[in-house]
């Protein structure tokens, strides 16, 4: 549906996420302060990342910048 599912999540420092691509197009999931990317995610790839340091870590889909989300590590 060309959005992150959810926008918001909040987990505990050490928690790794997984992104699943869903949609019949590419996508990326960039951190804002390039703290992480996946690189291009094509459909039904996965991008595991691990967030040990507490902190807010917006990020996009750099082909569809409207694409926004936020993970926030308490």
């Amino acid at each position: 549906d060309m959005a992150f599912n959810p926008s918001t999540i909040t987990v505990a420092a050490g928690t790794t996420i997984k992104w699943t691509n869903k949609d019949p197009v590419a996508h990326t999931v960039t951190s804002d302060n390039g703290a992480f990317g996946s690189g291009t995610l094509a459909t039904g790839d996965t991008f595991p990342f691990t967030f040990t340091i507490t902190g807010s870590y917006p990020y996009h889909c750099t082909p569809h910048p409207s694409m926004t989300a936020i993970v926030i590590v308490n």
